[in-house]
């Protein structure tokens, strides 16, 4: 079973260190849905594609997910 293979993702979230303010952009993994697959730049927009579905092969860069009982080969794509 495949999920979607072109999920936009823009979530922000906020973390407080020494007094400032730092705005992170998680990647949720599309398989587990694990919170962090990668930090990404706050204006950026990717698509994820799980191994197989079409658009893996095309993507910019790859990750595994770092959860012990996920471990799937993603593809990630940046397009803004």
């Amino acid at each position: 079973m495949f999920l979607n293979s072109q999920i936009a993702i823009t979530a922000t979230r906020r973390k407080k260190t020494h007094r400032r303010i730092y705005t992170h952009q998680r990647l949720p993994c599309p398989v587990c849905h694990f919170e962090r697959l990668i930090d990404t730049g706050q204006h950026t927009r990717s698509l994820t594609f799980i191994e197989g579905q079409e658009g893996y092969l095309c993507a910019d860069y790859y990750a595994k997910c770092p959860n012990p009982k996920c471990k799937a080969d993603i593809g990630i794509r940046k397009i803004e």
